[in-house]
Order: structure tokens, then sequence, then C-alpha cells
């Protein structure tokens, strides 16, 4: 018996062609569509640019007329001010222009006074917005133009153009000076041009209503800096892009955007401008909603699908008719398809006949036999593996408890460590006796501290120092342990007095007792100091520092005493440097302070930036005549918000102190 292919020929002969034929018909329908919403988007916007060509060339007419009746009456105001206000230049940039343009009877609603310097800058005028403005920012065609008038000693009268900070025609004229060091400019605003200008934008905005689908229509000029007629237009980066590419090419350009579920068709069209000396060209903007034309093509796609649909459902009726002779076999295949699925690995598909059916549930029961066999020594591996993972598993989490249990041994360890450094800090009750008229902000970045804070008393001084160690954390909280026995040592031992002397006790303490030397690779630990000795009643204080500074402040007056430049802590062998001993007089009122680097090196921000010593400055100056504790609290409030989101990157120290 012969083997059948039926699939073969249908497929072949009847349901491959159709769809190919539906496919093809469909794609050239929807693109004749597609075509045909283009080249009618093109011809209006084409329409529209020849529209507002026409517009501006009325523009030009009624410029140039209005232009010639208002020379003669500038060219006399600049005359003037040249030969007999401006003959000599030396107070030009002081000069009271209000009044002069007052004694020349100027118009002060409409008639401006600018001087401009070799340097383009506005020094002198009665329009104060732009007071400082700089010409030569205005492009390069401006910035040539205003130098030829300065080289060419001769009165100058531009066309009207528009004024960027106001949208407003505004006529320009322009001369130097007898000395050639500046160049009179005189601005005249004009109702009659501000009607003309509100005539064509209100035609651009006429021209959006009334065609269908225009969601804008602009008007810009000026190539190094594109502006456009309506001050509330939008103009994105991408726009300002395009304009700046257009203007430089003299080409037209297009794109789409999304915006607010609308598909949006940017278009610009460049336009050659005549009769001006500064504006040689302007382009046009047209933003077309697109949205009609996607719902045209969806329709075209919609009938295409429902004819694909009813033809494909008629033929495979048709066919359905026809295959009844293969649909029982397959659905008898299907059922132990699924058995087998369940685990029934014994079942077997019916072999019938001599097709390729046949064909297929003999191969289909040999692969089943295979698989069946494939399936049992599977399962042997997956038990066998699945015990080896449960060991592994109960491994992991034995090893996962002693790390914890090593974390929390190390925490409580920090902990208590804590606990030794607040201990040799100095106490509250203390330092209120001392210093009672102070505060100390006091932030550790982590549980123990590379900061810290010394004071002692001894005859009429009163010592208090802010110490930046090596590091922070627990490196830190060693170097500050050291560091506060060191100065302990220095006073209380050694018999030292001067801040400077201290200093000097400490390098020597913290050197030998680190005993660092000189590698390749060494890193100098140490600290970084400002220790002041305060004597309240003489009204004197001595300073010597590590270079940390001194910061006074008498009556909003800042001063700043600066540190030397090396730190304490050298290696073990070097010579030892001798710290400076500054010695200042002291006033009712005088505020001073010491810090750390941590409030200045703080990241935040918008820009995620160091807060700096500048702004720190200003900012104790704003505040030392608030209260002591008042000034900690704003500077803690102060340093939360420049933190924001960023972590704390050092320990934070910063001691104020009253004279009282």
């Amino acid at each position: 018996m012969k083997r059948t292919t039926i699939f073969r020929q249908l497929i072949l002969n009847i349901i491959i062609p159709t769809v190919l034929a539906l496919l093809i018909l469909g794609v050239l329908n929807f693109t004749h569509t597609r075509n045909i919403l283009v080249e009618s988007a093109k011809e209006k916007n084409h329409i529209i640019s020849d529209e507002i060509k026409h517009v501006l060339e009325f523009q030009d007419v009624a410029l140039n007329l209005l232009d010639e009746s208002l020379n003669k009456k500038l060219e006399i105001y600049s005359n003037e001010l040249i030969n007999n206000y401006f003959k000599n230049t030396e107070d030009i940039e002081n000069i009271d222009l209000t009044e002069i343009r007052k004694q020349l009877g100027m118009n002060p609603k409409f008639e401006d006074i600018y001087v401009i310097n070799s340097d383009g800058i506005v020094v002198n005028t009665t329009f104060m917005k732009d007071l400082g403005l700089n010409f030569f920012n205005f492009g390069d065609e401006h910035r040539i133009h205003l130098l030829n008038v300065l080289a060419g000693n001769q009165f100058v009268s531009e066309r009207f153009a528009i004024e960027a900070s106001t949208r407003r025609l505004k006529k320009y004229t322009y001369q130097p000076t007898n000395d050639g060091k500046y160049i009179i400019e005189l601005g005249l605003y004009s109702n009659k041009a501000d009607e003309i200008i509100e005539f064509i934008r209100r035609t651009l905005a006429d021209i959006s209503n009334k065609q269908t689908g225009i969601e804008a229509v602009d008007l810009f000029i000026w190539a190094d800096r594109p502006i456009s007629l309506d001050p509330y237009s939008v103009v994105t980066q991408t726009d300002v892009d395009t304009l700046i590419r257009v203007f430089s090419n003299k080409l037209s350009s297009s794109f789409l955007m999304s915006f607010k579920n609308k598909k949006l068709h940017y278009e610009f069209i460049h336009m050659d401008r005549k009769n001006t000396d500064l504006y040689k060209s302007s382009v046009i903007r047209i933003v077309t909603d697109k949205s009609y034309e996607k719902a045209m093509l969806r329709i075209e796609l919609l009938k295409f699908f429902i004819i694909f649909a009813l033809t494909l459902l008629s033929v495979i009726f048709l066919i359905s008719r026809k295959t009844k002779v293969i649909t029982e076999p397959i659905k008898k295949l299907v059922n132990k398809v699924n058995r087998i699925s369940d685990g029934h690995f014994n079942e077997r598909a019916e072999v019938v006949g001599n097709n390729e059916i046949t064909l297929l549930s003999m191969h289909f029961n040999q692969m089943i036999s295979e698989l069946e066999s494939y399936y049992t020594e599977l399962e042997q591996k997956v038990r066998e593996r699945t015990a080896e993972v449960v060991k592994q598993k109960e491994e992991i989490e034995k090893q996962r408890d002693e790390i914890a249990e090593h974390q929390k041994n190390i925490t409580d360890s920090i902990k208590y460590a804590k606990r030794i450094q607040t201990a040799i800090l100095p106490a509250d009750e203390y330092i209120e006796q001392n210093l009672p008229d102070s505060f100390i902000l006091y932030l550790p970045k982590d549980i123990v501290s590379g900061d810290f804070y010394w004071m002692n008393t001894n005859e009429n001084n009163v010592y208090i120092a802010a110490v930046d160690c090596t590091g922070h954390g627990v490196p830190g909280a060693f170097m500050s342990i050291v560091g506060n026995n060191q100065l302990n040592y220095a006073v209380n031992v050694k018999n030292a007095r001067k801040p400077s002397e201290i200093l000097n006790e400490l390098n020597k303490g913290v050197t030998n007792s680190l005993k660092q030397t000189r590698g390749k690779y060494s890193v100098k630990d140490g600290m970084d100091i400002a220790l002041c000795a305060i004597d309240f009643k003489q009204k004197k204080i001595q300073f010597a520092g590590a270079y940390n500074p001194l910061y006074l402040i008498r009556n909003g007056e800042f001063q700043k005493i600066k540190g030397d430049k090396f730190p304490v802590g050298s290696f073990y062998g070097e010579e030892l440097q001798e710290f400076t001993n500054h010695e200042i007089n002291l006033e009712k009122g005088d505020v001073i302070y010491i810090f750390s680097d941590g409030f200045a090196d703080q990241f935040g921000g918008p820009e995620g930036r160091k807060y700096m010593y500048k702004p720190f400055r200003e900012l104790l100056i704003s505040i030392h005549h608030k209260p002591m504790e008042e000034q900690k609290q704003l500077l803690h409030e102060t340093l939360i918000e420049w933190q924001g989101s960023e972590v704390q990157v050092d320990d934070i120290l910063v001691i104020g102190v009253r004279i009282t």
C-alpha cells in the first residue's frame, strides 16, 4: 500500500497560497494608505510655511516704513549724546542716564540708552534688566556687528529686532564715542511695532487652530540662541539642538515624539531672511498630532485582519470536512500522550494503517520505551542527589550560625569599647562648670570614633581641644585613647602649659607609642588637632594647631588663626618639628570655634558634593550671635538637611565657646 501525505497536499495547495495572497494584499493597502497620509501632511506644512512667509514679507514692508520714520529722530539723539554729554568718557559708566534721557526729552516708556564697553558688556543703561549683559554672548554675528560699529566711527541704524528678555520688537542704533572706547546704543519700542508682532502671533495661533491635526506653529529667530516669537512656547533641549542644526545647515528637519498619549510630529522648515544686518534666517516649527493618521492606519489594519480572518475561517471549514480520516488516529495518539505525561509509561500508541500517522505512532512507541528506561535511572539519581543537597544545606546552616555568633561577639566588643571611649571624654558637668557658655556637637560615624574632645584646667587656664585621629571606627578609637593619655601626660606629668608645648609633648608621646618606621608603602598614623588655652580673667587665648585652625568671630567680623602644616605623629627616629604658639587678646562677646574636618567633608546637597569650608565658615558667621545651644541645634539641622540620603563619611566634631 502506497503511503499518503494528506497534510502536505492541503498546506501546499490551499492554505499557504491563500495566506500569502492575503498578506501581500494587506501590506500593499497599508503602505498605500500611509503614503497618502504622509504626502497630505507634507502638502499641509508647505501651505502653512508659504502663508507664514507672506506674513513675514508684510512685516518687513511695514517695519521698513516705520523704520525710516524713526531713523532721523534717533540719529539726532545719538549725535547729541556723543558730541555733548559723552565728549569726555571718564565718568561714562557712572553718569545718570535717566536724567540725560529726561533732558533730551526722550520717552522713558519707549526709549532707552545703553553704554557698551569694548568687551561687549553693558556698563550703564536706563534699561536695568540689561545692566551687566554681555552682548558678545548673543552670537558671532552680533559680536562682529558691534566690533565693526566700534571701528567704524559712524552712526549705524539697525532695523527692528526681537528683544530676548521681553519678546517685543525693539529698534537699535549704534554709534562709537569719539575716543573709540564705548558704543552708545539707543533702544526704541513702538506701539505700531508691537501691533505688527502681535498680528504675527495671532496669525500663527489662527493657523494651528484652523488646521486639523496642527497642535502648534512657532517662528524662531537667532541662529546661535534660537528664541520663539511666542514667549509661552514650550521649547525642549531636543528642539534647541534641532533648531541650531537647521539654522546651520539651512535644511529642513523633523522627528517624532510621544507626549500625553499623542504621537507628535515636529517639522522644522528653514526660511532665508533679507533686509536685516543681524538675523539672516528664521525657522518655522510645525507640531502635528499624528493620532488621526494612526487611527486611519488602525482602520485599514482592522479591515485587513477581518478579511484575513473570514477567509482563513472559510478555508479551515472547507478542509476540516476532508480531514476526518486523520483526526481520529491523532485523537487516540493525543490521549496516549496525556496518559504517559501523567506517569503511565506502560501505555503505547495504537499502530493502524500505513501512512504518516502510522509511522509517527511507531517512532513514538520506541521513544516512550527509551524514556521509561531513562526515567527509572533518573529517579534513582535524584534520590541520591537530594540526600547530598540536604547534607550540604545542614553544613551551610551550621556555618551561618557560627558566623552570626562571631559577629555578635565583635559587635558586643565594639559596644564595650564605646563605653571605655565615652568614659575618657570630659563629663558634661565638668564642661558646664568651666565653659558655661559653650556647645559640643559630637557625631561619631560608627559605634566608636576617631574624633574626640579633651579638656583640662590649670591655674587660670581652661584647656579645650578638638582632635581628629587617623581613620574612624575601631582604629580611630584606639588612636583617640593614645591621644587622650598623651595629652593628660603632657599637662599633668610634663607640666606643659602653652598649647605649643603641650602639642610638642603630645607629638613625642604619640611618635614613641606608635614606633612607626618609614617604608615604601608606609602610612603615617597620627592626628590633627586644634588646642586652646583660655584665660577668662585676663581675656586672652593661646592657640596651637596641627593642620586644624581656630575661628574667632568678633562683632560679626571673622578671623582665622591657622595651625601648623604638619600633624601630630612622626616616623620613629625622625627629627620632630616644633609647633607655633599664638596668643590673642579677647573681648567680651567673642565666639571661638574649633573642629575636625568631618562637617566640611560631608557629601550631600542636590549634586552629591562636599559641604566645604567656605559655606561652613559663612554658616558660623550667620549664627554666632545666637545662644550656644541653639547654634548646636542649627548646625545639626543644617548637616542633616545637607546630607539627605547620603551616608555619613567621617566622624564630626564642632566646639563653640563664647567669651563672657
